[in-house]
Parts: structure tokens; sequence; C-alpha cells
């Protein structure tokens, strides 16, 4: 049964936010303003004539500046996050009775144990010695060759045996019965608004654990198709996707979502999304700086958990697994608060890969984040026939706890 999402206060989300489209209406004004001419030649060593290019180039720069992130501020994001950021073990219970336990065991075994030992004290005491002697003499006895007595060449090869069942079983085989819920949807993370978005192509959880096979250099995870378990549900007024997922063996889960193409009217283009994010589950870390297969997909260099703000988060872009240089990312939380910021500039950060494909951010808040790289893909049929430019996007949710944050309990 999927739980309800009511009670869970997602303070999580990602994208690339909106400009304010001032400054190409300004720069069309200056230009249309009647009786700006270009100033002569004796005028001031021609100050007035670099004043006005000045203010010109900087008017194209911003005025280009603006379309690019006007374009990117109002790209859609796909959401990717369960109920909680990890799944904690429970708590050893403390054993306070054994002990008292053993010592009523051992006051019933004493009066069995004097009897006993009265009636050996009956015996002869002759016979007592010639039992006692006869294993010593068998251990002490060689063997022909020099090697040891057959009574001590059964212990050496028993030790490594019965070691090895005495040691503590690995973390996949232990089960438990712990289950928690996915969203996902489609939303402008800085605005905190919900948007319409038609179920996945593929979504699925990959499993890792310190037992999981390397074959060719590569990890082979575990890998369980949820596509079958979603539900629609509604989140932030609009259609969105929920799944119950149980967890029945410790691990790292790497929950993945390949998007299907859809269709930006505003912009003109079609998006994809390529979506992850972790889930430690009772103290399993291995595998989080391991790649999924994605097309196209972030790699976190740095762990993705366990933060606390203000914390820093890296990683590297890889298309087919490659490197990407150069590549746009940028980072931005879900603003639950709908909290505002001096300027469109504060809404989300943003930087370049470098060639070998790596980036860096600070996170200075705590929440869910979204690290997002978009590139340009083949183009698709677009509604009117035409080919039509495609946007790729890789994403990757991580979550930041605040330093007032206190333990998670069960």
């Amino acid at each position: 049964m999927l739980l309800s999402y009511t009670q869970v206060t997602y303070t999580s989300a990602c994208t690339l936010f909106a400009c304010k489209p001032c400054l190409p209406a300004a720069y069309a004004g200056m230009r249309a303003q009647p009786g700006v001419s270009m100033p002569s030649a004796h005028c001031s060593c021609h100050l007035g004539f670099f004043k006005h290019r000045t203010a010109a180039v900087a008017a194209l720069w911003a005025f280009f500046a603006c379309l690019v992130f006007t374009a990117s501020a109002q790209a859609q994001v796909t959401l990717l996050v369960p109920s909680q950021p990890s799944v904690e073990a429970p708590s050893p219970r403390p054993k306070q009775d054994v002990p008292a336990k053993r010592e009523d065991k051992k006051d019933e075994k004493r009066p069995q144990e004097a009897k006993a030992a009265t009636g050996k004290a009956d015996q002869p005491a002759d016979s007592g010695a010639k039992q006692a002697e006869q294993p010593a003499a068998a251990e002490s006895k060689p063997a022909p060759n020099g090697d040891a007595s057959p009574a001590e060449a059964p212990a050496k090869p028993e030790q490594p045996q019965t070691a090895a069942p005495a040691a503590a079983p690995a973390p996949a085989e232990a089960q438990i019965n712990e289950e928690l819920d996915v969203l996902i949807t489609m939303m402008r993370p800085f605005q905190y608004e919900g948007l319409v978005m038609d179920m996945p192509q593929m979504f699925a959880v990959l499993r890792y654990d310190s037992a999981t096979p390397i074959k060719d250099g590569v990890a082979q995870p575990e890998r369980r198709d949820l596509l079958g378990d979603l539900e629609e549900i509604r989140y932030l007024n609009q259609k969105a996707w929920g799944a119950n997922v149980a967890l029945t063996k410790p691990g790292l889960y790497q929950f993945i979502i390949e998007g299907r193409p859809w269709w930006d009217a505003a912009h003109g283009r079609f998006l994809q999304h390529y979506v992850k994010t972790t889930l430690p589950v009772y103290g399993v870390e291995r595998g989080w700086s391991l790649p999924v297969g994605q097309r196209f997909e972030i790699v976190p260099l740095a762990r993705p958990f366990g933060l606390t703000a203000p914390a820093m988060f890296s990683g590297v872009v890889l298309m087919d697994g490659k490197p990407l240089a150069a590549a746009s990312v940028r980072m931005a939380r879900i603003n639950t608060e709908k909290r505002s910021v001096p300027t469109s500039w504060h809404e989300d950060i943003a930087a370049r890969t470098n060639n070998k494909g790596e980036f860096a951010f600070v996170l200075n808040q705590p929440g869910w984040w979204c690290c997002m790289a978009s590139i340009p893909g083949d183009p698709l049929k677009g509604p009117d026939g035409q080919p039509k430019p495609l946007q790729l996007g890789a994403l990757f949710w991580l979550y930041v706890d605040s330093p007032a944050s206190e333990a998670r309990k069960r």
C-alpha cells in the first residue's frame, strides 16, 4: 500500500531558474530613441563614442545571457526522492538478564558436581592414576616419521574449518523488513510548482553491498524493475507517480529513471531526463561512486549522503560512459519555504565541467538538492512533422541535513 505523501515533508527539488527579461526591452528601447547620433571626432577624444559603444556591447551580452538563462530558468526537472534520505538499523537491545540466568544455572549444578566428586573419591587411586597416564602417554608419543602423532594430526586442519563458520554473516545474508515510498514528478523547484508528468519508460533500483560481484572490472548489482509498482498520485495539485518499495536486505540502493521525451512548447524543443538517487540502508555505503550505466549520468566523487550544511558535493558527468568536458552543470534546492532571493542569480548555482568532466559545488542550505547537467541530443520529429531539437538532462538528487538536525529515529 502506498503511504500518504501528505505526511512527508519534501524539502526537495531542483532545476534551472527564471530570469527577468528586462534587459532586451531596455536594449530595444535604447536603439529606438530618436535623435541619438554619433559624436563628432573632436568631442573629448571620442569618449562619447566609446560610452555609447560600451553600452551597446553590454546590452548585447545581457540580451544573449538573458536568453540563455530564461530558457534554463523555465526548464522542467524530474523529481526522484525517497520518503527518507537513509534507513538506519535499529539500536541493539541491552541484555541485562543474561548474567543472572547463568548464576542460577551454576547454583543448580553445584549439588550435582559435589555428588560426582564424592563418587570419584571412593574409586581406587591406582585406577585413576592409570587413566590419567594413558592419555598423557598417547599425546607425548612421537610419530615414527617425526611428524605429529595421530592424536595431534586432526587438530591442525580442524582449526581453519571451525573458524570459518564462526565468522559473522555478511550483510547481504541478513534479512530485514523495511519499506519506504518513492516520489516521481515534474516540477519547477525554486517556484515549488508541480507539473504534469507522464509515466517514465524505465524505473528500477540497483542494490550494492560487500558481496556484489565484479565482472570485467564492472560491478554487477542486483536489479529490480519497479515500473509495474508505480501508482498515479497527486503532488502539488498535479499528476505524479509514487511507489511503495520493500527493502529485504541491507545495501546501497540506487534508484534510476529514464523519462520519456516530452514536448516543451514554450521553447519549441524536446526534453528527456535520466535521473538517479542513492539510499543507504543499514549502514552499507559501497556503490555510491559506481556508474549505473545510464546513457547520460552524473557519478558522485564525494559521498552524497551524511551531509550537513554547508557541504561540498563533487561529481563527474558521463556521456556513454565517457567524461564530458565543458558541460553545463547546475545545482538547485527545492524552495519549499518559497523564500525570496536578492536576484535571479541566487536561485541556483552554475558551473562547467573541466577537461575530466568534473565539477564541485558548496551546498549552503539544508534540504533536497538536484544536480543537473544538460547537453543537446539528436533531433526528434516535432508536432508539425519537422525535426526539432532535443535537450538531454542528467539529474542526481541528494539530501543535506541542518546542523541542528537530530538523530533519525526508527
